[in-house]
C-alpha cells in the first residue's frame, strides 16, 4: 500500500466524485494528497484523509484563472516543497442536442475542460522541471472515442482536446524528465450518476464486455499505476477504462 509512498499528488476537482474517489486512492497508496477545487468542498476530503494536516493540503482555486492557479501551486510548493504529479480532473458536462447548444453553453465547457487543463499543465511544468521530474495524469473521456448517447459536443469535443494536449505535451516535455498520459473512463458510478433512472445508465454501458460497473476507485487504480515508477516507459498515451465498451 505504498505504490505513491512520499509523493505529492495534486488532484484538481476534487471534492466530490471521480476526483474524490482518486484523492482517495492516491492517499489509501502513501500520497500527500493536496485536494483542490473553487467551491470548497475538497477541503472536506483533505480534512477527512488526514484530520491533522501532515499528508494532506486543501487549495481553493478556479483553474480558468491564471492568477489563482500560480497562487495555489506557491501554496502546495510552499508546504511540500514540490509537486511530483498534477492529475487534471477538474471538469463540466453540460449536455444538449446541438439546436439546443448556446455558444455560451459550448464555450463554458471548452474553457473549464480545456483551458482549465491548459493552465493547470502551465503553472505545474515549471515546477518539475526545476525537480528535473514529474508526472501529469489528465482525465479524459469515452466520450471523445466514440458517439456516445447523451453526450453533447461540446463534452466531446473538450475531452478530445484533452487526449491532443497530452500527446503533443509527452513530447514536448519529455526530455525534463516529465511524463503526460491521460485516462478516458467509460461511465462511472458517482454521487451524481447514481442520481440518474437506471435505464440511463444501462444505455451508457451498452455492449459493455464485463458485467461489472464502473467505480471511481477503478480510475484511481489507473491513476496510481501511471502516476508511479512502474510506468517509467509511458508517455503520451491515453488508457481506456471502460468495462469493454470500446475495444480497439
Amino acid at each position: 500500500m505504498d505504490e505513491l509512498k512520499d509523493l505529492v499528488v495534486v488532484v484538481t476537482g476534487s471534492g466530490k466524485g471521480l476526483g474524490k474517489g482518486i484523492a482517495e486512492s492516491c492517499y489509501a497508496e502513501g500520497a500527500t494528497v493536496v485536494t483542490w477545487d473553487r467551491s470548497g468542498a475538497a477541503k472536506a476530503v483533505a480534512d477527512t484523509l488526514d484530520p491533522t494536516g501532515k499528508r494532506t493540503l486543501y487549495v481553493q482555486a478556479d483553474a480558468v484563472k491564471e492568477d489563482q492557479v500560480v497562487r495555489a501551486f506557491e501554496e502546495v510548493v510552499k508546504k511540500f516543497d514540490r509537486v511530483d504529479v498534477l492529475v487534471n480532473n477538474a471538469g463540466i458536462s453540460r449536455h444538449k442536442p446541438i439546436e439546443e447548444m448556446t455558444l455560451e453553453l459550448f464555450e463554458e465547457v471548452m474553457r473549464i475542460n480545456v483551458t482549465g487543463l491548459f493552465l493547470c499543465c502551465k503553472g505545474v511544468v515549471p515546477i518539475m522541471k526545476k525537480q528535473g521530474r514529474g508526472k501529469i495524469v489528465n482525465i479524459s473521456s469515452l466520450g471523445a472515442r466514440t458517439g456516445r448517447p447523451g453526450v453533447g459536443v461540446n463534452y466531446a469535443a473538450s475531452k478530445a482536446a484533452v487526449i491532443s494536449i497530452t500527446q503533443t505535451l509527452a513530447r514536448e516535455v519529455g526530455p525534463a524528465g516529465i511524463y503526460v498520459n491521460a485516462i478516458a473512463p467509460g461511465p462511472v458510478l458517482t454521487e451524481q450518476t447514481r442520481q440518474y433512472p437506471p435505464e440511463v445508465f444501462a444505455k451508457w454501458n451498452a455492449g459493455r464486455a464485463v458485467q461489472k460497473d464502473g467505480l471511481p476507485e477503478d480510475v484511481g487504480n489507473a491513476v496510481i499505476f501511471l502516476a508511479s515508477k512502474r510506468s517509467d516507459w509511458i508517455t503520451g498515451v491515453t488508457l481506456d477504462i471502460n468495462g469493454g465498451i470500446l475495444i480497439r
